[in-house]
C-alpha cells in the first residue's frame, strides 16, 4: 500500500503533551499531518488513504468509543490507529471499539515503518520494549512547543500506575537543551518537563543542576518540580530543595504523599514513609518553595483509621508547611495490578474535611468527578468495553 497522504491526531484537552512526541516522529517519517481538536475538524480533514492516530488513557474511553463509532461507518478508506496507556494496556478491547491499529507501549521505532507502508499486524509492539536510547528520537515537535520528556521509566512499583516498574533512560543534557532551544528563541522562555521522578535526572543532583544551569545559560526559565515532573518525598533533600528554589522559575514543589499510612504506603509499593513525606514538606518550605502534595483516597484495603490518618497528614502538612493539597479519589485502571481492586468508601468525616479544606482554600483536586470516574469504569467492564486487561501490554 501506499504511504497515507495525511496523518490526523486526534488532539484533547488530555493527551497534549503525547501528541507533541507522535507529532516529532510524523514529521521524522515525512508525512504531512494535522490536528483536529473535535469530531467536525477530523471528519472534514479526512479523506481515503488518511491515517487517523488517537492517544488516550482510561478515562477518555466512552468519549472515543462514541466519537469512533460514529466517524468510522461515514469515513472509508480510513485507517485508525490507537497508542497512549489505555491501548497499551488493553490492546484487544481497543481493536473492539473500532480502531485498525493499537501500538502497544513505546513507538518511536515502530510508528515510522508502519506509516511507510500504511498496514501492519493489528497489535503492533516494538519487540525489545523501545528505545534503549531516547536521544536519537525527536522529543518533540517544533510545530508543537510544549514540556519536554527528560526522563522515561520509572524504578517505582507503584500498584495504581500503569507505568509501573520500567528501564528508566534520561535524555542527555545536549538533547535536552537542544529541544529547548527553539523555544527560547521564539521567546518561549519557561520550560517545563516531563518525567515521573525530576529529581533523579541523570542519577543524582549534579546532572540535575548541570541541566538547570545550562538551560538558564541560554536563556531559559526551566520548571522543575511540578506537573508534568513531579517529585518522589525521599528525594526532596534540603540541598535539592535549595537547588530548585535557586535554579528553577517555580516557586512551588509537587510532592507524591499518597497517604497518612505507612501500611498502605507500603501496600502501594511507594517506597518511602509517611515521615519522609512530612520531612519533604518541611524541607521544600524551609528552601522557600510552598509544597502541594498529592494524596489518595479510598485505596483498596484502607481503613476507616487509615483513611483519617491521611486527613490528620494533610491538616498537619498545611499547619506546619503552609502545603496545598491534591485530593484525588482512587479510580482502577486497566494495565496496573490494582485493576480488578475496588475503591473503598470516602467516610463521612473524610468528605466534611475535603470541602472544608476546598473553602479554606488550601485543597483541591478532581476527587468528585472520579468517584463517578471509578463506577463508570467498572460498568464500561461490565458491558465488555474494557477486555483483557492485565499487566502492560495486554
Amino acid at each position: 500500500m501506499a504511504p497515507p497522504t495525511l496523518c490526523i491526531l486526534r488532539e484533547t484537552p488530555t493527551n497534549r503533551y503525547s501528541l507533541n512526541a507522535v507529532a516529532a516522529l510524523v514529521e521524522a517519517a515525512r508525512v504531512a499531518w494535522c490536528p483536529a481538536r473535535s469530531a467536525r475538524d477530523l471528519e472534514a480533514a479526512a479523506a481515503p488513504g488518511t491515517a487517523v492516530l488517537y492517544s488516550f488513557m482510561t478515562p477518555d474511553l466512552e468519549r472515543v468509543r462514541g466519537e469512533v463509532g460514529a466517524l468510522r461507518p461515514r469515513l472509508p478508506g480510513v485507517r485508525w490507529v490507537a497508542g497512549g496507556a489505555h491501548p497499551s494496556a488493553d490492546p484487544e478491547g481497543t481493536l473492539a471499539l473500532g480502531f485498525d491499529h493499537v501500538f502497544v507501549g513505546e513507538a518511536e521505532r515502530t510508528l515510522g515503518p508502519f506509516l511507510a507502508a500504511r498496514d501492519g499486524p493489528a497489535v503492533i509492539r516494538d519487540p525489545e520494549g523501545g528505545p534503549a536510547e531516547l536521544d536519537p528520537f525527536p522529543a518533540l515537535s517544533e510545530a508543537r512547543p510544549g514540556p519536554v520528556e527528560i526522563t522515561r521509566g520509572c524504578r517505582g512499583g507503584c500498584r495504581f500506575c500503569a507505568v509501573g516498574r520500567r528501564r528508566v533512560r534520561h535524555r542527555s543534557p545536549e538533547a535536552v537543551l537542544a529541544a529547548a532551544g527553539p523555544m527560547v528563541a521564539a521567546g518561549r522562555r519557561v520550560i517545563r518537563f516531563i518525567t515521573p521522578d525530576a529529581l533523579a535526572y541523570g542519577g543524582g543532583l549534579g546532572a540535575v543542576e548541570e541541566l538547570l544551569k545550562g538551560l538558564r545559560a541560554r536563556g531559559a526559565e526551566p520548571v522543575l518540580g511540578t506537573f508534568p515532573s513531579e517529585v518522589r518525598p525521599e528525594r526532596v533533600t534540603p540541598e535539592a530543595a535549595e537547588l530548585v528554589a535557586r535554579l528553577c522559575h517555580n516557586r512551588t514543589l509537587v510532592i507524591g504523599g499518597q497517604s497518612g499510612s505507612d501500611r498502605v504506603l507500603r501496600l502501594l509499593g511507594r517506597g518511602h514513609t509517611v515521615a519522609e513525606v512530612v520531612a519533604a514538606a518541611r524541607n521544600a518550605a524551609g528552601a522557600g518553595l510552598r509544597p502541594h502534595v498529592d494524596v489518595i483516597f479510598g485505596i483498596p484495603g484502607e481503613t476507616p483509621d487509615e483513611q483519617a490518618a491521611t486527613v490528620e497528614l494533610c491538616r498537619e502538612l498545611h499547619r506546619g508547611f503552609g502545603a496545598r493539597i491534591h485530593a484525588h479519589y482512587f479510580h482502577p485502571l486497566p494495565g496496573t495490578p490494582l485493576w480488578e481492586a475496588d475503591p473503598e468508601p470516602l467516610y463521612p468525616e473524610t468528605e466534611a474535611f475535603l470541602v472544608g479544606a476546598e473553602r479554606a482554600g488550601y485543597l483541591d483536586g478532581s476527587w468528585r468527578d472520579q468517584i463517578a470516574l471509578a463506577r463508570r469504569i467498572r460498568e464500561w467492564a461490565e458491558r465488555g468495553w474494557i477486555g483483557r486487561a492485565g499487566r502492560l501490554g495486554g
